[in-house]
């Protein structure tokens, strides 16, 4: 065969393998981010579009796995922050490309900070708040029900809550492609008030005479500390709530409670007038029922206690406080008499544990005694009683009736005061509703 025969034969041949070497890689990769967030670590998906390549290598700078020569290689995490790029050189038996992509990786976010009182967290209170975040680019804070309400930066400043609650306080942090947030409630105290009232003891409310004691019903909102003081008197446990006072002359005092709550001070006062003592007390419109009544109505008194009893109801421990027992035999009044606690025995009643003797004058106008009921109506102090001399003895016989009114009866109780019954009145109800009303003055002797 001719040498021009053989050409011809070869070209073809030629032609084609130059063909197959010239095909070109055409890379197309894609990276999937989830979110758009950037944050690290931050894991890439990689997807490979790749087009006419048989053969592949990945660079991953700064990831993990570095490399990979499979055509897929799935993903690749990037720990450090910053750019980083991604690789790929892809070829065939006749060409080779290579692409780099940049991955941007933003800081990992640490969102963090603390409060702290300024003084104390009594209302109105102030937080000084300390930001400890890390990996943010900008900040917003929230502050409900405070004052700023809300503020964007890294150093907030102090935030005021004037009223007592719970508030929250929350911190949103960014990096450019997302946001962590951290939250933290504050607590804030009732701001400081205080208000009392001076309460009188039992011994002197209903006279308000020197001397004098009383305590205080204190009502307080956050304090801390306190201490009362009275020009004049003497106030026992005087930086304690259960404080009491006592005034030993007539005058009037101003009692004065300065209370703190480490921050704030308020002083605030009330003012009580004491009376000169008169050593003598009053007791008004008792009513003393008749023997058969003793079910129904009191029949014996406590000038200590002021109160009346029945007789079946003076309880054990106070059968020693009794001083005054009426005895009326009928609801006709023909026979009355005030008896000695500690004397019952010789009565219709019932007698009282732990009584104690009471020296009664019953029939005043066989005493040689005096003193009138115009006399007990005018008695302002005890003067008229001191200079009375009570017989120490029990009567069980003077009995007196309803015909002279009013009457005075003089008596003497065991711990030696002195005082005067002024039989009033002497109402006729039945043998179950008869009583005697009466005033009676005695002396305190505090």
């Amino acid at each position: 065969m001719h040498l021009k025969h053989y050409i011809w034969l070869f070209l073809p041949l030629l032609y084609s393998c130059h063909e197959e070497q010239d095909i070109p890689v055409v890379i197309d990769v894609n990276l999937h981010i989830a979110g758009d967030n950037h944050t690290a670590p931050l894991t890439v998906g990689i997807e490979d579009n790749t087009k006419n390549a048989d053969s592949y290598h990945w660079t991953f700078e700064g990831g993990s796995p570095a490399s990979s020569d499979e055509r897929a290689p799935g993903s690749v995490t990037f720990a450090a922050p910053g750019e980083h790029a991604v690789t790929l050189e892809a070829w065939n038996a006749g060409n080779k490309a290579e692409k780099t992509y940049t991955v941007r990786v933003d800081s990992a976010v640490v969102a963090a900070f603390d409060l702290t009182p300024y003084i104390n967290n009594y209302a109105p209170a102030t937080f000084l708040i300390s930001n400890h975040s890390s990996g943010g680019t900008s900040y917003q804070w929230q502050f409900p029900g405070g004052t700023p309400s809300a503020y964007t930066g890294a150093t907030p400043p102090p935030v005021e809550y004037k009223e007592a609650g719970t508030y929250e306080i929350t911190l949103s942090v960014s990096n450019g492609s997302a946001s962590f947030s951290a939250k933290q409630t504050v607590s804030v105290r009732e701001s400081l008030a205080a208000s009392f009232r001076i309460v009188p003891s039992f011994e002197d409310e209903d006279d308000m005479e020197a001397p004098l004691r009383a305590t205080f019903d204190v009502k307080l909102q956050g304090v801390e500390s306190l201490r009362w003081s009275c020009e004049g008197a003497t106030i026992s446990r005087p930086d304690q709530t259960d404080a009491s006072a006592y005034f030993p002359q007539a005058g009037t005092y101003e009692v004065w409670l300065e209370v703190s709550n480490g921050k704030d001070s308020l002083r605030v006062s009330q003012s009580i007038s004491v009376k000169a003592n008169s050593n003598l007390r009053t007791h008004h419109n008792i009513r003393l029922g008749i023997n058969t009544a003793s079910d129904s109505l009191p029949v014996c008194y406590s000038t200590r206690l002021r109160r009346a009893f029945k007789i079946n109801e003076v309880p054990d421990s106070l059968g020693s406080q009794i001083d005054i027992v009426y005895l009326g035999f009928n609801d006709s009044f023909t026979h009355n008499m005030f008896v000695s606690p500690s004397a019952l025995s010789e009565t219709p009643l019932p007698e009282l544990p732990s009584a104690r003797p009471t020296y009664f004058v019953n029939k005043i106008e066989d005493s040689g005694l005096r003193l009138t009921p115009a006399q007990f109506n005018a008695m302002q102090t005890d003067a008229l009683l001191r200079n009375i001399n009570i017989p120490q003895r029990v009567e069980t016989d003077a009995f007196f009736s309803g015909d002279l009114l009013p009457r005075v009866v003089l008596f003497e109780t065991a711990d030696g005061r002195k005082g005067a019954i002024l039989v009033k009145a002497m109402v006729s109800d039945g043998t179950k509703g008869s009583y005697i009303l009466v005033d009676i003055k005695v002396q305190k002797n505090d």
